[in-house]
């Protein structure tokens, strides 16, 4: 993967990509490390390029994932149908036949170029990812990565930082399918990336998405959902589109709910952070 960021902060590691978390003695775990060190059993057998459903990781995909103006050129890559709520992406994966630049592969090739890290115009935010460059609408900007770790490790962590009055950096991913919903918890606290700077927003201008390729285990993918101008801050909605608790501006109620002032200064911001139950 080509990724060429680090941290500043002497306390944090940086890692490219999700490693697993430490080691627990239940099934919970187990399951976890399992599918980690798994490898898709799949593979597409085209030749060249991957751009219809005859490819099979576009099949399981139900559908091209990305467009394109140069095959070649990352950077023109646009993902399709990013409105699609059950959207999920399986990219061409190590098995896979085809070539680097098949038009099904991107996520692994590394976050964007000209992402910075850089203090907030608010500076209750503390700091935030800005980027040099102009961003089209569907660009990939970098995978969200840390440690996955298992639900019981989410809650603890979370109660730890709730006690001790720490920024909360994990994202749980919940994916809908058959009745059943899976979840995925990624912690960049102490171990991640650059997305690990990216700021909340009640009118974001990027989303996540599950993006499969090797593993079972998605990488949280990070998109623009509209053009990004030079200098703008990267930001995404952390929370559900409902919220558990009372949705008020009272602080003293918020605090007792676990809600947070939020900052965003968008028009329609919510007023507080979403704060969504695991």
């Amino acid at each position: 993967m080509n990724d060429k960021y680090d941290h500043t902060g002497p306390d944090l590691i940086y890692v490219v990509e999700n490693i697993p978390g430490p080691a627990e003695d239940n099934e919970e775990y187990e399951e976890l490390l399992n599918n980690y060190n798994s490898q898709l059993s799949y593979k597409c057998e085209c030749t060249g390029s991957c751009l219809n459903e005859s490819c099979l990781c576009i099949y399981n995909s139900r559908g091209k994932n990305y467009t394109f103006s140069d095959i070649n050129n990352l950077k023109s890559y646009k993902i399709i149908d990013y409105k699609k709520s059950d959207k999920s992406i399986f990219e061409c994966n190590d098995l896979c036949s085809c070539i680097r630049y098949c038009g099904n592969k991107l996520v692994p090739e590394g976050p964007l170029e000209g992402l910075f890290v850089k203090p907030c115009d608010v500076k209750e935010k503390g700091i935030g990812l800005f980027t040099k460059h102009h961003i089209n609408k569907g660009s990939y900007i970098c995978e969200y990565a840390g440690e996955i770790i298992t639900k019981s490790q989410a809650l603890k962590r979370h109660q730890i930082n709730v006690n001790n009055m720490k920024m909360n950096f994990i994202f749980c991913l919940n994916e809908h399918s058959n009745g059943k919903v899976t979840q995925t918890f990624v912690d960049p606290s102490s171990f991640g990336n650059i997305g690990r700077y990216i700021n909340h927003s009640c009118e974001p201008n990027c989303f996540i998405l599950p993006v499969r390729v090797n593993t079972p285990l998605p990488k949280l993918a990070i998109f623009s959902l509209t053009e990004i101008p030079v200098e703008h801050e990267i930001t995404i909605d952390y929370g559900s589109k409902t919220y558990n608790g009372p949705n008020t501006n009272d602080n003293e109620v918020k605090i007792e709910y676990g809600r947070k002032l939020c900052l965003c200064n968008s028009n329609n911001c919510k007023g507080s952070l979403p704060y969504d139950l695991y």
